[in-house]
């Protein structure tokens, strides 16, 4: 993903937080683990980070699948800390879609996803347009 990419991904994401009802901040700068602030209607604060991708890979001659680097750094990645962030956010392009993963339950820098394959076990496919994470103690 390109820096222009993850910038689109970004401001599709604030568009549908707003559409779900939701404020939305942005900080100053790429300097920081968060890429925004979401405040729900009881002033619950979520620090979210926004990856996404535009192209999938074939998946057992069947639908396609989708991955994102669910980590921080350029030369060494590492896993998303979970004391900096709250939500991951994650935007399937080909299906304009987004997966709200609470950052806890990742547990790898690599997820899948499998917004083709109908009844999909994937483990993250819960989370597909599911905005819910954001009701907490709202």
């Amino acid at each position: 993903m390109n820096k222009r990419s993850g910038v689109l991904y970004e401001y599709e994401f604030f568009t549908r937080a707003l559409r779900n009802n939701l404020e939305v901040f942005t900080p100053a700068g790429d300097h920081l683990p968060v890429d925004c602030m979401v405040v729900n209607g009881a002033g619950r604060v979520f620090r979210v980070q926004v990856k996404g991708t535009g192209s999938g890979h074939q998946h057992m001659r069947k639908s396609k699948r989708y991955k994102v680097t669910a980590a921080t750094g350029r030369e060494q990645k590492t896993q998303i800390d979970c004391t900096k962030v709250d939500i991951l956010a994650v935007y399937i392009e080909p299906h304009d879609l987004f997966y709200i993963i609470p950052c806890l339950e990742l547990d790898c820098i690599g997820p899948w996803f499998y917004p083709e394959t109908e009844n999909s076990r994937g483990k993250y496919e819960m989370y597909k347009e599911n905005w819910e994470p954001f009701k907490a103690n709202s």
